[in-house]
């Protein structure tokens, strides 16, 4: 939508110049130009950061999860800190991180307040992440 409204708005500057001299027209042109590739550039970029996001679905359900089996690794924790525990997964695994280390962070991550998971439990959290990772 805004790169709509920005070629709307270069289209208008572009018309509104057309009673300026050529040069002027040229340079404005050039800028809205210049605009209009920034924005597309944006958009695709954002579109691909967009294609590597987790599903807020997915998210939601490895929160509730993650509440449910591991009540005291979740107490008193809000759903940010244990999205984290997802995101850090998922982009570890993107990169082919060795899935021990990966783990070792869940068990960091996880951890709450002196309670510390499992190598079962980090072994099931790795799982349901991986699960949820685009």
């Amino acid at each position: 939508m805004r790169i709509a409204a920005a070629v709307v708005a270069a289209t208008i500057v572009v018309l509104g110049l057309t009673a300026c001299s050529e040069e002027q027209t040229n340079d404005a042109q050039d800028k809205v130009n210049s605009a209009i590739t920034s924005g597309q550039q944006a958009f695709e970029t954002a579109k691909e950061s967009a294609g590597n996001a987790i599903d807020q679905g997915k998210s939601a359900l490895f929160v509730a999860t993650f509440r449910g089996a591991y009540a005291p690794l979740a107490a008193d924790r809000d759903d940010a800190d244990i999205e984290k525990i997802l995101t850090t997964t998922c982009d570890e695994v993107a990169k082919g991180t060795d899935e021990a280390e990966v783990k070792a962070e869940i068990i960091t991550l996880a951890e709450n307040n002196g309670t510390v998971p499992t190598q079962e439990q980090a072994d099931h959290i790795y799982s349901l992440a991986k699960a949820a990772c685009p």
